[in-house]
């Protein structure tokens, strides 16, 4: 009987154990982040459908407002760079996206540098939009009220969101 409960108490103890931080700035350096300015590249991304493409012009600027909104209450003059260098953008049709077909993505990698050039973190970002229906029905209607404007804007927003959830945890 014992030899059952050790590996269930060591499976309890490991739930009950704090996860290993995965960001790479300190705790006091997270909590204590300034940015100063913030750039946004998206020369060389990929724009993977003709939706996407549509959006190449306003990626870069929507995708700068999204981050000024998230980050507002740490802009400071004598803070961090914050450069975002934009991979990939797939924006899906909403009736490909509804039959499991296609997804929207949005993939980069945002990087914070001292006013010297040190780099103190970097973080790879994925963020998907849309996601296929549980039925004929319903993908016949996701089809129908859905569309690539919404899922671009999501992925926008998202990508602000996980990166100022990745850079406080």
């Amino acid at each position: 009987m014992k030899h059952i409960l050790w590996p269930l108490l060591a499976l309890t103890l490991a739930a009950c154990s704090p996860m290993p931080r995965a960001n790479p700035l300190s705790r006091a350096q997270a909590d204590g982040l300034a940015i100063s300015a913030i750039d946004v590249t998206t020369t060389g991304a990929a724009f993977e459908s003709k939706r996407a493409a549509d959006f190449s012009a306003r990626l870069d600027p929507d995708l700068t407002a999204a981050l000024q909104r998230e980050f507002a209450n740490r802009m400071s003059s004598d803070g961090v760079l914050l450069t975002v260098d934009v991979a990939r953008l797939n924006v899906a049709d909403s009736g490909r996206t509804a039959f499991g077909w296609d997804q929207s993505k949005l993939i980069g990698q945002a990087r914070l540098t001292t006013p010297d050039g040190q780099v103190l973190a970097t973080y790879p970002i994925q963020v998907n939009a849309g996601q296929a229906a549980k039925t004929r029905t319903g993908a016949l209607v996701s089809a129908a009220i859905g569309s690539s404007d919404k899922n671009y804007t999501k992925l926008v927003n998202k990508f602000s969101e996980e990166l100022l959830v990745l850079m406080e945890n």
